[in-house]
């Protein structure tokens, strides 16, 4: 169910979706992260924004197979975090690649999800300040093209100050 909410200074898009009875707003043009040991929820409410009919362009290190069985039907891209020559799959370390991936996704499918489950995984391979960059990038395709950008986050993988600069742009899902 989408929700129009106006303000004083503009207008505000709203999606909802609901994720075992519990609802989630999600505001166009933000970034979101869903701190949980665990990618279910992360991936329960992609499955959810699915089904509301919006499109998702999932990077993970789950191979696109998994992904598929998981959401079934629906409209989605997939990115395999992967050093494998796989079709689809990107190094995790090749991150002007990957923008470059979410950027030519957002340019075909505004208004879209990106959905990023592996930022553990790419911390293995970058300096933290080059991936935050690299995530403040991110943001700003996010709010440009006004779409939506959820990263699943084990709050444990990162420490207290490298997790709060995470948060610093990003709205908190618990």
């Amino acid at each position: 169910m989408t929700v129009a909410v106006r303000t004083e200074c503009q207008r505000v898009e709203t999606v909802c979706v609901s994720v075992n009875k519990e609802i989630f707003d999600f505001d166009i043009g933000r970034m979101y992260l869903i701190c949980h040991s665990r990618s279910d929820r992360a991936f329960r409410i992609a499955r959810d924004l699915i089904t509301t009919g919006h499109d998702i362009l999932c990077v993970s290190r789950y191979h696109p197979d998994i992904i598929r069985s998981m959401w079934e039907s629906g409209d989605f891209q997939s990115v395999w975090l992967s050093d494998r020559h796989h079709y689809g799959s990107i190094p995790a370390n090749n991150l002007p690649r990957l923008k470059q991936r979410i950027e030519s996704y957002l340019s075909s499918n505004g208004g879209g999800v990106v959905m990023i489950d592996g930022i553990e995984y790419i911390s293995l391979f970058n300096d933290f300040s080059k991936l935050l960059m690299f995530i403040e990038s991110l943001n700003e395709m996010i709010m440009e093209r006004h779409a939506i950008l959820l990263i699943q986050v084990d709050p444990r993988s990162f420490d207290q100050r490298s997790l709060a600069r995470l948060r610093r742009f990003a709205e908190i899902v618990h």
